[in-house]
């Protein structure tokens, strides 16, 4: 009996011990990256675009690890709404509410939720492109001059840019991917 326990446990602990596998992670009809552009003031930028996140991070670098830096800006989607992927277009477009955190000077500046537009397009050899169209007390075309208006939604503010890539330009930091 004693033989059969320690089996018994040996088995078991077995099995807590293999790591969980979820399958591959190839992106199809979503996105993952880093892009700059001047809406968020040329600094680097990662986004994720799938059925189950939206998000978008800009930040500067701050003196001390703890503290966020000049500027930070979080934004994550609490309720995805929509979400589509056009093949045709290479495009895929999600809307729905996120929730906004901004840093300024190193203190909070705003932590709301607001609706959202969010846009990304596989380019392919031209440079995909990432954009979230939003209005927040803080960011609004008409009071904040660091907002960058919306393209897409008339009197939003944008954040996004294309992916950047490395020093040979070739070689995206991401990638979006739409169609089979």
């Amino acid at each position: 009996m004693k033989r059969s326990l320690y089996l018994a446990v040996a088995f078991l602990a077995g099995i807590s011990a293999v790591p969980a596998y979820g399958g591959p992670n190839d992106i199809k009809d979503e996105g993952v990256g880093t892009y700059t552009d001047p809406s968020v003031a040329n600094q680097i930028s990662n986004f994720s675009i799938n059925r189950q996140m939206v998000s978008c991070g800009v930040g500067t670098v701050a003196v001390t690890p703890q503290f966020s830096g000049p500027f930070a800006m979080l934004m994550y989607a609490k309720d995805i709404q929509f979400y589509h992927a056009n093949h045709l277009t290479k495009t895929i477009r999600a809307s729905g509410r996120m929730r906004s955190i901004t840093h300024v000077g190193g203190a909070l500046v705003e932590d709301v939720d607001h609706d959202f537009l969010a846009i990304a397009k596989d380019n392919g050899a031209t440079g995909d492109r990432f954009d979230v169209h939003f209005s927040t007390p803080f960011w609004n075309p008409a009071t904040n001059p660091m907002c960058t208006p919306s393209t897409e939604v008339p009197g939003k503010c944008r954040f996004g840019g294309v992916l950047v890539t490395d020093n040979s330009g070739q070689n995206q930091m991401g990638d979006v991917t739409v169609g089979p």
